[in-house]
């Protein structure tokens, strides 16, 4: 008897493990996911800003929100009125939050125009669970000017965007810091294991870097003209593609005959910043964050009069920027373990429980 309660035990324990696991997941795939600056408290300003990742249904319902540290070593803040950073993008394999911003505590004054020594720039992920990392960090580059975006290919690379003269597209990760292109850029992507970032200077539009180079000069390549582009999506089939521009709507290309055409644009009279899209329907659905930072919009594109719905308004002295997806919930390999143990002492259990009924029984038949 005392065996049994003990292997009951040990089934008990690691189920409650893996239930408190799942519940432990702060993001579900499938909802929205937008990066906030301010709480509401006070207006903002150019001083360092703290940062929420706020979670909503793709109707427009909040969840939840994550506050990221806006003190200590771990800090991260943005611009409380630079409207370019704080693109929201998830990591190549759909599995973390990555974002951009200063290493600093919320208050600090004039963080975009400060040197990178004494504001340094950095770039952090969150997971499934909310579990937040400054994953690196620069003294040197985007010194004296604004940090946009970041992407990483989960395996310990990651790369900024920001200014040309101070950066461009930027290596940041466990090998030697390095610039990639000094084109402009506002937002960096990793699709299919190549590099995509948007410019609104020189010959803009969207453009492609080939693999994900760590160092080195690369040539990008325009794949998307487009006057003012901010944030872009691209479907699987890299056969859609639509760009938010900020100086009004979000266009929509399609590729045909080996080359990449505008079909139309959506909204053309509201300035749009971040952009996220499901493509799994017939018409993709497509959510936004408008320019100002005020709302969330979704729009299902049936065609070029395809009309907006306002979604989410920011609070008073709140402002929407990037918006994505949540990333995908995968358990931790401990998770695994414990219930391949649990599992297994639950197969012992009733095999052992079977074996005693046997017994009963040719006794009691004895």
């Amino acid at each position: 008897m005392k065996s049994k309660n003990w292997k009951h035990n040990l089934v008990c324990a690691a189920l409650l493990s893996l239930a408190a696991a799942a519940h432990a997941q702060l993001f579900t795939a499938g909802d929205l996911v937008v990066l906030q600056d301010g709480n509401g408290s006070a207006a903002l300003s150019s001083a360092g800003t703290a940062i929420f990742l706020d979670q909503y249904t793709t109707s427009g319902s909040f969840l939840n929100s994550l506050a990221i540290p806006s003190t200590g070593s771990s800090a991260l803040v943005n611009s409380g009125t630079a409207s370019s950073e704080g693109t929201l993008n998830l990591s190549a394999n759909g599995q973390y939050l990555v974002f951009a911003g200063y290493n600093v505590a919320a208050g600090t004054a004039g963080v975009a125009g400060a040197t990178s020594a004494s504001v340094p720039r950095g770039i952090a992920t969150v997971n499934s669970a909310g579990t937040y990392s400054l994953a690196a960090t620069t003294a040197t580059y985007y010194s004296g000017n604004n940090i946009r975006a970041a992407t990483s290919d989960d395996n310990g690379n990651f790369w900024g965007a920001g200014p040309a003269a101070t950066g461009g597209t930027v290596y940041l990760g466990t090998g030697t810091p390095a610039q990639i292109s000094s084109s402009n850029s506002i937002a960096v992507q990793d699709i299919g294991g190549n590099l995509y970032f948007s410019t609104a200077k020189g010959t803009t539009g969207v453009y492609e870097i080939p693999g994900t180079p760590t160092s080195g000069s690369a040539t990008p390549a325009l794949v998307l003209p487009n006057a003012n582009p901010s944030d872009f999506a691209f479907n699987a089939n890299m056969t859609i593609a639509y760009v938010a521009n900020t100086s009004g709507g979000i266009a929509r290309y399609n590729f045909s005959g080996g080359s990449w055409t505008l079909g139309y644009t959506l909204d053309s009279g509201t300035g749009i910043n971040g952009l996220a899209v499901n493509f799994s329907g017939v018409n993709p659905t497509v959510y936004a964050t408008t320019e100002d930072g005020t709302s969330i919009i979704a729009i299902t594109d049936s065609g070029s009069g395809s009309t907006p719905t306002t979604l989410v308004t920011a609070g008073t002295n709140e402002a929407f920027r990037g918006l994505d997806f949540a990333p995908q919930s995968v358990p931790e390999p401990s998770t695994l373990a414990l219930a391949g143990t649990g599992l297994l002492a639950l197969w012992k259990l009733r095999r052992q429980r079977k074996s005693c009924k046997v017994a009963n029984n040719s006794t009691r038949a004895g």
